[in-house]
């Protein structure tokens, strides 16, 4: 059966694409144009979702059909296109071999968290430079791309091109104006910090107040509007030696985020220690710990480390002293440790390379329960049976995110 090909620009299938040539047409239809292999690839790469992907005729290399084979795995439709209808469509005298349409970001939603560092672009024209800004931000960990102006267009070929497509994943948010533009970042609690060549501090000292930071950098010709520039709270410059007054704005602006987000991380190094995922999670699991040792050790000298052994060694008949050291999260001599009063006791019996639980452990357990859960009802006490269900459900997975880091799943 003969493969279907495009052989007209009026096909609705290619018809699309000529209707994206302007930034109005583009944002109009929530679209924009893909040209090329490379860049197809690496945004289909990044999980960015495309519409419809056009194949010229003539792209017939072993690496055009790979390509096609993985958008095809995809779910992905790939149509043939003439080879001249593709470079109309594109708008361009050279040969062109791919193009693809993908949805443009939606508008970030006002109410939508700022993140810790911001990069500003004011009257940045050039679009190879709006390009190399945003991907510089997206490789650097930025959350935020700000514009201070409703034109700025980061929806051309030119800017897709040399962000390597990393506009299409990034958070923008778009001001009417600078002013507008300070008076958000200021809501929002940030340090904003401008570059000029008049900047009083060296960036990578400048001092940093613990507060989420914008930095602001401008146009190639006028730089920073001189509305932001008395707005600032700093003012940095990168220090240049010899003969070179200054940096392209795309490597000017990579240098600067690099420097300031080690500053901010410097800056807030303490509330981000006290504030972090795994001390607040060691935190928790202490007091826990300790509030159960607490009654355990007044009602059976026990601690919460030896009921939770002959709890999992109960429900299990018998456990491997691999598993109960897996569990517990201790060592050979630390699991001995414990065991040891437990089956003097003669709760646990030694059962091979494991334990089992005796009738007397059993009973014992059946008398300690209640204790146990009065423990856990007292701290569970302020949630309700749904948040207690989904705390379950989120401790759950983030167990199983742990264990795949550790290569056990």
């Amino acid at each position: 059966m003969a493969e279907d090909v495009v052989t007209s620009v009026k096909d609705p299938r290619v018809a699309q694409a000529r209707a994206l040539q302007t930034r109005a047409q583009r944002i109009a239809a929530g679209r924009c144009v893909l040209e090329g292999f490379s860049l197809i690839e690496q945004v289909r790469a990044a999980g960015a979702p495309l519409d419809v992907v056009l194949r010229a005729q003539g792209a017939d290399t072993t690496e055009d059909d790979e390509l096609a084979e993985r958008l095809h795995r995809a779910a992905i439709a790939v149509h043939r296109v003439r080879d001249g209808v593709l470079r109309q469509v594109a708008g361009a005298s050279r040969a062109v071999s791919w193009l693809a349409l993908a949805p443009l970001p939606a508008a970030v939603d006002p109410d939508v968290p700022w993140g810790e560092f911001a990069l500003v672009c004011d009257g940045v024209a050039d679009p190879g430079n709006l390009g190399t800004l945003v991907r510089s931000a997206r490789a650097l960990g930025v959350d935020d791309v700000v514009l201070t102006d409703p034109d700025t267009d980061l929806s051309s070929r030119r800017v897709l091109d040399a962000s390597r497509g990393s506009v299409l994943g990034a958070r923008v948010r778009r001001f009417s104006s600078p002013r507008h533009m300070v008076v958000g970042l200021r809501e929002a609690g940030f340090q904003i910090v401008a570059t000029s060549p008049r900047g009083s501090h060296v960036q990578a000292l400048a001092p940093l107040d613990g507060r989420p930071v914008a930095l602001v950098v401008g146009g190639e010709t006028a730089g920073v509007s001189e509305e932001i520039l008395d707005a600032a709270d700093l003012l940095v410059a990168i220090p240049m030696a010899g003969q070179v007054e200054s940096l392209n704005v795309g490597v000017a602006a990579g240098i600067s985020m690099y420097e300031l987000r080690t500053r901010m991380v410097l800056a807030m190094l303490t509330e981000r220690i006290r504030g972090s995922f795994g001390r607040d999670v060691s935190l928790t699991g202490r007091l826990i710990r300790d509030a159960f040792d607490h009654a355990m050790r007044e009602a059976a000298g026990l601690s919460s480390a030896q009921l939770i052994a002959m709890m999992v060694i109960a429900a299990e008949k018998r456990t491997p002293a691999a598993e109960l050291r897996r569990d517990l999260g201790v060592g050979s001599g630390e699991l001995d440790a414990l065991i040891a009063p437990l089956t003097e006791r003669g709760w646990l019996t030694p059962d091979g390379d494991g334990y089992a639980c005796t009738q007397a452990g059993e009973q014992a357990l059946a008398a300690l329960w209640p204790i146990h859960q009065q423990i856990e009802q007292s701290l569970l006490a302020d949630l309700s049976v749904d948040e207690r269900a989904m705390l379950r459900q989120l401790l759950g997975r983030v167990q199983h995110n742990a264990a795949v880091l550790l290569g056990q799943r």
